[in-house]
């Protein structure tokens, strides 16, 4: 009992923590409900230790040393905890086929990765949405979600990198293409067995509809072929606008996870010559929008206010 009191102590105090860097970092410009990418950052920009480490031929941080996965933990975990309280306690949450999902990635004989496909509402998507899972499995840090965050925001200087890259984020540089390191290092643990979350509009979406999608999701699957699930979710705008404040409570958040999409006969068709990569590449991304854009369609409710 004194071991789970302990983790809640940290929890908060690390929620705290984050609480206030996402209040006082400088936010992206917003026109018309969706960010506007102005950064000119660089893959050579981070610091120099950590793109090393997410070289693609580089063992995940927690095999690398017991001090990395200590702080896998700690963040991954407590994080979790403070998702679990917003969502359960502080918002009204209806999860739809978690159960589902659950059993995909706790089952021991799954050798493929996952990867997950979302709307992206709000900056507070990832990770206050994993909030629904059981304790068991917001501490499992070997199960837990690799997903690919903005460079220019958690990697610019050690502090930020040691922090995100304890919570499992990929220094994806945003406009940098579908060939740059995040998404090799994407499928390399893809290809080990891991969770990869992908946010393919590529910014925070408030308007509404569904943005184009970037096709580095189409490059991840034709190269590691996992498991693809759509997750789609409604009202984080509301809990965490883009205007507006802070954060408000007593809203509605829905959680829905969805069949994993079958895509192999865009597969075939590509392996046996009938369709180019590029060609490949967009019918897949184009797949995956449609999956998600059918599970808004059969579980959306009133639109956001």
């Amino acid at each position: 009992m004194r071991h789970r009191c302990n983790w809640k102590v940290l929890g908060t105090c690390t929620g705290l923590v984050v609480g206030v860097y996402y209040t006082h970092r400088r936010p992206d410009p917003v026109v018309a409900g969706q960010q506007v990418l102005t950064n000119t950052f660089h893959w050579n920009q981070i610091p120099p230790y950590f793109r090393q480490m997410y070289s693609p031929s580089s063992p995940p941080p927690q095999d690398q040393s017991m001090a990395w996965r200590l702080g896998q933990h700690l963040v991954i975990g407590s994080i979790g905890l403070v998702s679990k309280l917003l969502l359960s306690q502080l918002e009204s949450t209806r999860v739809i086929d978690l159960d589902k999902f659950l059993t995909l990635l706790n089952d021991p004989q799954r050798t493929s990765g996952i990867i997950t496909v979302s709307n992206h509402l709000s900056v507070w998507d990832d990770p206050v949405l994993w909030g629904v899972f059981p304790n068991s499995t917001l501490f499992s840090i070997d199960k837990m979600r690799w997903v690919l965050g903005a460079a220019d925001i958690c990697y610019t200087d050690i502090f930020k990198a040691t922090f995100f890259t304890c919570g499992k984020a990929i220094p994806t540089v945003r406009g940098a293409g579908i060939y740059q390191p995040a998404v090799d290092y994407a499928i390399a643990r893809l290809k080990q067995g891991g969770w990869i979350q992908v946010f393919p509009e590529g910014k925070v979406n408030q308007t509404g509809q569904l943005i184009r999608f970037k096709w580095g999701i189409g490059r991840m699957i034709m190269e590691a072929e996992p498991t693809v699930i759509p997750v789609w979710h409604q009202g984080m705008d509301n809990v965490r606008p883009l205007q507006g404040p802070f954060a408000r409570l007593g809203q509605k958040v829905t959680l829905v996870f969805g069949n994993p999409i079958d895509y192999q006969p865009i597969l075939h068709a590509w392996k046996r010559g009938e369709l180019t990569d590029t060609e490949a590449r967009i019918q897949l991304t184009q797949l995956t929008k449609d999956a998600l854009s059918d599970l808004e369609t059969r579980y959306s409710t009133q639109p956001s206010s």
